[in-house]
């Protein structure tokens, strides 16, 4: 009997520590990540003509990527880290545009545990400090009314040169950084075979850059399937337009010349009203 007495003690004992062995293996649920908040701030909703668009994107979580679209879905841009705590919780981005009228922008931020929020801003692009630019009139260029094409004769009209003219100017490269800029081919006229006509008309285009930039101005014989060759006989083959120069007076009309190898052209502008 001693003996049963014990081995019931025994098993009791047993029995109250396995009890309390499942209590202490609970399982814990797992903390949720801590949501997401996205807030957008810019320095105006209706930035000007080339004016720099400031966009900051503050959130609540460490930023792992933050990607941007506009212009229509041709533009695309995309930032992001591989540290652990991402780009931080403020991302600076900038934009500039050379066209009149409404923008959609749309972000889309990745915070550090993967939680995604998609967002959208809409800005509207004024004139500003702009100049236009109305129509060009090519008055003379190197060899002209001579051979440019010498396939044809002496007598051959189409000897002549396939006159078009071509804008380069600035643009702003980076969106994340706002200081890196680089030239691109702005606007390319129509070209006309064998000098028939050397006034051009852009009135039915939207050319307006802030009156501080610079246009480089090049005009060139059109052969056709993306042949051609410069109008200029020298290098850099174009000349400068500096709109700053002219904004004292501001004249309907700019006289763009170079004597030395016979090049003038006549711009009709529209100036800004401010």
């Amino acid at each position: 009997m001693k003996n049963s007495a014990v081995l019931w003690s025994l098993l009791v004992i047993i029995l109250f520590i396995s009890c309390g062995t499942s209590e202490d293996y609970e399982e814990i649920p797992e903390p949720e990540d801590p949501a997401l908040v996205v807030q957008i701030k810019t320095n105006t909703a209706t930035p000007f003509i080339d004016y720099i668009l400031e966009v900051e994107i503050t959130t609540s979580n460490p930023i792992q990527e933050i990607e941007v679209t506009d212009d229509g879905n041709v533009s695309n841009s995309a930032k992001s880290s591989g540290e652990p705590n991402g780009l931080g919780t403020s991302v600076k981005l900038y934009f500039s545009y050379t066209t009149l009228g409404p923008r959609k922008l749309d972000f889309l931020v990745t915070d550090i545990y993967g939680q995604v929020v998609p967002f959208s801003e809409t800005i509207t692009v004024t004139r500003g400090n702009a100049v236009r630019i109305l129509s060009a009139e090519v008055i003379s260029f190197y060899r002209m009314n001579e051979t440019w094409d010498p396939e044809f004769t002496d007598t051959d009209i189409n000897r002549l040169a396939d006159v078009a003219i071509a804008f380069h100017r600035s643009k702003l490269n980076d969106r994340f950084g706002g200081t890196d800029y680089s030239t691109y081919r702005w606007f390319t006229s129509d070209s006309y075979p064998n000098q028939s006509n050397l006034f051009f008309d852009f009135s039915a285009e939207e050319l307006y850059i802030d009156l501080n930039k610079q246009i480089r101005v090049g005009i060139g014989d059109d052969d056709g399937g993306n042949m051609g060759q410069s109008l200029f006989p020298d290098f850099p083959d174009y000349r400068i337009l500096d709109l700053k120069e002219y904004n004292m007076i501001r004249p309907s009309e700019i006289i763009l010349k170079d004597e030395s190898v016979n090049f003038e052209i006549k711009f009709r502008v529209e100036w800004p009203q401010n």
